[in-house]
């Protein structure tokens, strides 16, 4: 009987990890390019620029981020040369842009949104994590994944003659 017991505890252990153990704090991205070979930057994604400081009014607010004193430096991302992967935070978005002589610059969001994996590397706090398990990935966002993954852009030719 205790053996049962410890075997039942056991499995449940691995079975509901929680979602930071289970998934990382990380995400490998792809990033590519129609036509390939185009440089690929990104900074973090922040409301304000860079890491908001943030005023008496309550966070999230419009007011919050007004006014020109609240502009901070852009926090670089990971930059390369398409096709490419790179390990991106999983609580981190970020602002892509994709430049290459003879083509428009194109600049879009790489977003997170919550995964079936993630969803069940939460459930799994509630079984064995507790409030802790909650929080911790809450912060690190392990039940996010980045969206599109795969972020490719199909990058337009300069007009010719300037036009």
């Amino acid at each position: 009987m205790r053996i049962g017991w410890i075997a039942a505890l056991g499995a449940g252990l691995f079975l509901c990890g929680c979602a930071s153990v289970v998934r990382g704090t990380t995400e490998q991205v792809t990033f590519d390019s129609d036509p390939s070979g185009a440089e690929m930057r990104s900074v973090i994604y922040y409301p304000c620029g860079g890491p908001c400081p943030v005023r008496d009014e309550a966070v999230g607010s419009a007011a919050a981020y007004s006014g020109s004193d609240v502009r901070t430096p852009e926090v670089p991302g990971p930059a390369c040369i398409t096709p490419c992967t790179a390990q991106v935070a999983r609580n981190e978005e970020l602002l892509v842009t994709f430049s290459k002589a003879g083509y428009e610059p194109q600049t879009v969001r790489l977003t997170t949104k919550a995964s079936g994996g993630g969803a069940a590397g939460m459930a799994g706090n509630i079984i064995l994590g507790g409030a802790v398990g909650l929080v911790v990935d809450a912060g690190t966002g392990a039940a996010l994944d980045h969206y599109p993954n795969p972020l490719k852009v199909l990058l337009k030719p300069l007009p010719k003659g300037g036009k």
